[in-house]
């Protein structure tokens, strides 16, 4: 291994980039390089957990997408429209590989280690996204590094580089990652390949008894023909053996649920939605210029869970993108009432907003486990998010 990647990102934002990046996200140089020297081997550590999680197959194919051409001119990037582009599909990247609950654990770690603001840190992560990808890809294709141009050779990069990762920490940010939550999110991830096949083996054997009453002989004939094929066909179909398991209940699944009926999805966000219109019940009434801040914040919530609930399909989040709009620029509506909240106030409601949107992130992660609707809703629902939680800080 003859290079070091923590140093390869920090070197694209050094010298004048870095007086670019602190302008843009309104820190100055100092606090603007500490926060660089925690978030690029947080986000390499947690990036690396997801890819172990899946065996590198969703951040490999989000790094053969990326445009590495903007190595060529970080400066560029970094001003107008540009990095505004740069920074909103960076989060959504990383909302879709490490969900939204595991980035918000991170910026707050990184904002409460190097006293940048909550909104400067997690526009840095959308920063350093598209960066940390189109390094990655120049080492992954670029030859030379003796990596295989697949999942599998991304992996073996990156776990490579775990040494490189656990030095560049620094001293007391493993603490602020470990309060922040964003530890937990990171281990729900899974602990590898080896675990997620497991799981994926015990998922396939309940649903494949959950089924049998309703599917019939089907689903027996075809567990029971890979699994004799895998007992004589040695490690490599017991590698894949969860992968073929799932496919095929997966096939079985469509001939039993094709037609009119649709995959119930409700129940991954119901529990999210009660505990959200529980805490909202207890926003404090702090009447501003004749507007209830308080209600108005409940309210806001109350209407996002809606529309991230109704989500069940692409279609179903395309629809929401209106309501979450608007739900947006509600938010940007209380921004000029916020400063006229007494210091007491504004401490009890955002106690209850950072509560709130801690459920409605798990609410998120959840419908984004939807197949295609994570980039759909991550651009809009990323900087929601980032709204609601500046007034936690």
């Amino acid at each position: 291994m003859s290079f070091n990647l923590v140093d390869l990102v920090k070197g694209q934002l050094g010298g004048p980039a870095l007086g670019q990046l602190g302008a843009l996200l309104g820190e100055d140089n100092t606090k603007t390089e500490s926060a660089l020297g925690a978030a690029i081997p947080g986000l390499l550590s947690g990036l690396t957990s997801s890819a172990n999680a899946d065996g590198g197959a969703s951040l490999f194919n989000s790094i053969n997408d990326s445009d590495d051409s903007i190595l060529d001119n970080i400066g560029g990037m970094l001003t107008g429209d540009n990095s505004s582009n740069m920074m909103s599909q960076g989060s959504s990247v990383l909302g879709s590989l490490l969900g939204n609950g595991a980035m918000g654990g991170l910026a707050s770690a990184v904002a409460g280690l190097t006293g940048i603001g909550g909104k400067s840190s997690s526009g840095l992560m959308g920063i350093l996204a598209p960066i940390i990808l189109g390094i990655i890809k120049r080492k992954l294709f670029g030859g030379g590094g003796g990596f295989s141009q697949n999942a599998g050779g991304l992996l073996s990069l990156l776990n490579d580089q775990k040494s490189n990762v656990d030095a560049a920490m620094p001293s007391g940010f493993a603490d602020q990652l470990q309060t922040s939550g964003f530890m937990d999110q990171i281990g729900s991830l899974g602990g590898g390949v080896a675990n997620a096949a497991d799981n994926a083996a015990d998922a396939a054997g309940n649903a494949v008894s959950g089924a049998a009453s309703n599917v019939g002989n089907a689903a027996d004939s075809a567990v029971d023909g890979v699994g004799n094929a895998a007992a004589s066909g040695g490690g490599f179909l017991k590698k894949f053996l969860p992968v073929a398991i799932l496919v095929g209940l997966a096939l079985v699944a469509w001939n039993f649920l094709k037609g009119d009926k649709t995959v119930d999805t409700s129940a991954m966000t119901d529990t999210a939605s009660s505990t959200v219109d529980a805490a909202k019940g207890a926003m404090p009434s702090i009447d501003i210029d004749g507007t209830d801040v308080g209600a108005e914040f409940g309210g806001i919530f109350s209407s996002a869970t809606d529309a991230i609930t109704g989500i069940t399909d692409v279609d179903s989040a395309k629809a929401a993108i209106p309501a979450l709009n608007d739900i947006t620029g509600k938010v940007d509506g209380l921004s000029g009432l916020w400063d006229k909240i007494p210091e007491a106030g504004r401490g009890q409601l955002g106690g209850m907003i950072s509560e709130n949107a801690g459920t409605l992130t798990s609410a998120l992660d959840k419908v984004q486990e939807i197949p295609g609707v994570g980039g759909i809703i991550g651009p809009v629902v990323g900087p929601l998010l980032e709204k609601l939680m500046a007034f936690t800080q």
